[in-house]
């Protein structure tokens, strides 16, 4: 198993925004997180990610436990987040923002993705590299971000609100993409989206958040055939 949560709780403040949170990911997999804002799916997201404290529960990740890791050190084990809002470097060119995030990931050991290999997988990226990151289009943006999620050795993607934005072809493509990415190099995926039905095209798994807690755990096919738009 590459991604588990178990019984997982976390919150802000005084307030606990989700509880009793449980699902498991396997390498190569995508699995769809899915629910109404406020459902609790960013937060799950980002207690992951270690950027706030698990208040109970286990995170075990690549058969050890995260604990009270540092966000530095989940990077390291091959943990990345997409946020919403891309995360890019808006006033550097498109150049820049790659070498920049290379050349912190060129510790790691035989890296999966270079500079070469997301140009490849983004070329119309390799178009644009002269041009401000802040410049592109919407879709152009996200690629980037994608492109800089992707370089090093990542295992596993949590992806946040990717779709937002971009037109409807648009996220056919990059999605084609992500699974094309996660399929080939066995990353993992945990995709946050609003727009349900592109995120069913490309899971392997669909689990619904209602307010903080998991209501649904499926398959995008038990899914499609159940009544899950009461959750949205």
């Amino acid at each position: 198993m590459l991604l588990e949560l178990s019984n997982l709780a976390a919150g802000y403040g005084t307030k606990t925004v989700i509880r009793d949170v449980s699902f498991a990911l396997e390498p190569g997999q995508i699995l769809a997180l899915l629910g109404h804002n406020g459902a609790g799916k960013t937060t799950s997201l980002r207690a992951i990610m270690g950027l706030i404290e698990a208040r109970g529960g286990k995170i075990s990740f690549a058969g050890g436990p995260l604990g009270r890791m540092t966000v530095a050190d989940r990077v390291a084990r091959g943990l990345r987040l997409l946020p919403e809002g891309r995360g890019i470097f808006a006033t550097l060119t498109v150049a820049e923002n790659l070498e920049i995030v290379g050349a912190r990931n060129a510790a790691e050991s035989g890296p999966t993705f270079g500079i070469a290999d997301v140009l490849r997988l983004f070329p119309a990226l390799a178009e644009r590299m002269g041009l401000r990151a802040g410049s592109l289009s919407g879709g152009q943006q996200q690629m980037l971000a994608m492109a800089l999620a992707l370089l090093g050795s990542p295992r596993c993607l949590l992806l946040d609100e990717p779709s937002i934005g971009l037109a409807p072809n648009l996220v056919e493509r990059l999605f084609g993409q992500l699974a094309e990415v996660c399929r080939a190099r066995e990353v993992g995926a945990v995709l946050v989206e609003q727009n349900v039905a592109a995120a069913l095209a490309v899971a392997d798994r669909v689990v619904i958040m209602n307010n903080g807690q998991i209501v649904f755990d499926a398959t995008p096919e038990e899914a499609r055939k159940a009544d899950i738009w009461s959750y949205f």
